[in-house]
């Protein structure tokens, strides 16, 4: 058998044969196997076939569906995706506003070669994303979310520009381009965006800042990262949860009355730690919360009419 440079490739190329055009539905025979060897060059002998299926399951535990008596061909069965999780990440990566159009398909195609093409391509006529979803027109918001991670991993504090919008200057550097300075603790997706969830000394308190308004990121490495109590006080999945649509406002510990039925959206709201009392018929419960009291709170309560009642603080009531 003569020798040459794509010989030593051989066993990558017979993956990827596999990889790209078999699954569980879909079949390759040995002769078809070395013909599509040979169109890259490689010229293989049927037994060596048969070894190399044998390393591929044996030595790197890939599902390889055997050559059966039937000459139906063997296959690469099953992957580390399954079909429906692929579809589920491809839906999810399609309906995200935090990805601009051109990231959102350039991730879609990455996760569909996870996949045989012909699974592929059944999978992508699947997909329907509804209601005219709004996608970023940033591109570097993927990149300052990378970069910002690599600060909390590296301990170190973060600068940046914060932009907004206003009605003369259009999209524009706050509080005239200064940068912020701030220790950065966490990183939330809500609400269809990403947000930085940060402590600022000044301020001496946790805030949070939307990732697609942070322009001009840059680690400080000279700076350790503070606030790690406050953080550690405001665990992020509790923070989230008061903050209604990552709007601030003080925060109150506000009790509700609530009828039994809104249970459910209650613990969705504030998770399944939150206590509550009955009352004495059970037709409702009386819970305290802590939350930040802002419109889009009241926007909730209200969202819920006769069914929900704020009882106290008599401030927020009021």
């Amino acid at each position: 058998m003569p020798k040459n440079a794509n010989q030593k490739a051989k066993l990558l190329h017979l993956l990827r044969i596999l990889w790209n055009d078999t699954d569980a539905e879909h079949r390759l025979t040995v002769p078809q196997l070395l013909k599509r060897l040979e169109s890259k060059g490689i010229v293989a002998e049927r037994k060596s076939i048969y070894s190399d299926l044998k390393v591929l399951e044996e030595e790197f535990d890939l599902d390889i569906l055997p050559i059966t008596r039937d000459r139906k061909g063997c296959a690469l069965a099953s992957r580390i995706f399954e079909v429906p999780e692929i579809g589920m990440l491809m839906d999810m990566v399609q309906s995200s506003r935090f990805l601009t159009a051109e990231k959102a398909a350039q991730l879609t195609d990455k996760l569909s070669r996870q996949l045989s093409r012909h699974q592929a391509a059944r999978l992508k006529r699947q997909i329907w994303v509804t209601g005219g979803v709004a996608k970023a027109e940033n591109q570097r918001i993927y990149y300052t979310l990378d970069q910002l991670s690599e600060a909390i991993n590296n301990d170190h504090q973060v600068s940046y520009q914060y932009m907004e919008w206003t009605l003369d200057k259009g999209r524009c550097p706050r509080h005239g381009g200064r940068r912020y300075l701030v220790s950065p603790w966490a990183l939330i997706f809500q609400d269809d965006n990403y947000y930085l969830v940060a402590y600022d000394a000044q301020e001496e308190r946790i805030k949070h800042y939307r990732i697609d308004r942070i322009e001009a990121a840059r680690e400080e490495m000279q700076l350790p990262r503070e606030g790690r109590q406050a953080f550690e006080e405001a665990h992020p999945s509790t923070y989230a949860r008061r903050m209604f649509g990552m709007y601030g406002g003080r925060e109150e510990r506000v009790t509700l009355h609530c009828s039994a039925q809104l249970l459910n959206a209650l613990r969705d709201r504030f998770g399944t730690e939150v206590q509550v009392l009955p009352d004495p018929d059970r037709r409702g419960f009386t819970a305290r919360v802590l939350v930040a009291v802002s419109p889009q709170f009241f926007a909730w309560v209200f969202g819920f009419g006769q069914e929900m009642e704020i009882l106290s603080p008599t401030s927020v009531r009021q």
